[in-house]
């Protein structure tokens, strides 16, 4: 039991820290161009979460695994920040934030179909009813905002969303045999490994040179906190917890958000916001029990 309460205060972390690091990617987008934060933050996050795993543990992977580590890799980072940047390009930001948070709805009806956990009904419903509660959220109630999505933005949100869910759930075999640490390192360099045949072509050194010294915190931040410590806790919580109930812990990431722009670049908080919080909140917590 106590396990389980601090998987779920680690979560809460993690989704403070995501929805912090949403503000950030924000600013840094001032300044840099979306793929070159792509591979600025993943590619160091992935440095330096290897140079952990040397620290801390042995590093060697049975061969039948390095291609599984591999596949989660190039799906949960190659593909998924490609597929979440350019739907951002085509849609809204609002639109991609409430068809990314349809992973936890993907993830639990794979977790159930692939037999890694039981369908419960009342978890499906804290489910459903915290993505209606990330829509009223997200859309401050104005559910048109939504509806004028682009079909390419859409499509490739919706793609990004499935590509996140399965990264969580793939790793579920892995983590039974593996630490969180290394999976999370493993799956990580590999998906940073595909990034560097993007670097020819994306990458712009001469946008980090007249990057200011605000922005490189804002970096250290974002690699440190979001990467390497989010990552690994995240990957902890489902070897722990499980895939539903962590994944559902996403929903708390456009609350935080949305808290963080409060208080950081001081945006104003609008009832809808707050109603749908509670929900999040709420299902969360029924989803827990």
């Amino acid at each position: 039991m106590e396990r389980d309460r601090l998987s779920d205060l680690s979560l809460l972390c993690v989704s403070l820290i995501w929805g912090v690091n949403i503000v950030a990617v924000k600013y840094l987008l001032t300044s840099l161009s979306p793929v070159n934060v792509i591979l600025v933050r993943f590619i160091t996050g992935s440095v330096l979460l290897f140079l952990l795993l040397l620290f801390l543990e042995d590093v060697k992977v049975p061969l039948r695994d390095i291609w599984r580590l591999a596949l989660i890799g190039a799906i949960g980072i190659t593909v998924y920040q490609f597929l979440f940047t350019y739907a951002l390009k085509y849609t809204s930001a609002v639109n991609v934030g409430i068809l990314i948070n349809m992973s936890p709805i993907y993830g639990s009806f794979l977790s159930s179909l692939l037999g890694y956990e039981r369908f419960i009904k009342k978890r499906i419903f804290a489910i459903v009813a915290g993505f209606f509660g990330v829509f009223i959220l997200m859309t401050k109630g104005d559910w048109g905002t939504f509806l004028a999505g682009d079909i390419r933005g859409t499509s490739l949100a919706l793609l990004a969303s499935l590509s996140w869910a399965l990264y969580t759930i793939l790793s579920k075999p892995l983590l039974e045999k593996h630490s969180p640490l290394k999976v999370t390192a493993y799956s990580m360099l590999a998906g940073c490994v595909l990034l560097g045949f993007f670097i020819p072509v994306f990458f712009y050194p001469g946008e980090l040179a007249r990057l200011s010294l605000t922005g490189w915190m804002v970096i250290v931040f974002s690699v440190i906190f979001s990467i390497v410590i989010a990552f690994f806790l995240w990957y902890r919580a489902v070897a722990r917890i499980g895939l539903t109930r962590t994944m559902i812990y996403q929903y708390c990431v456009p609350a935080a958000a949305a808290a963080a722009a409060y208080f950081v670049s001081g945006e104003k908080l609008h009832i809808y916001q707050l109603i749908g919080g509670v929900i999040i909140f709420a299902s969360v917590y029924m989803a827990r029990r």
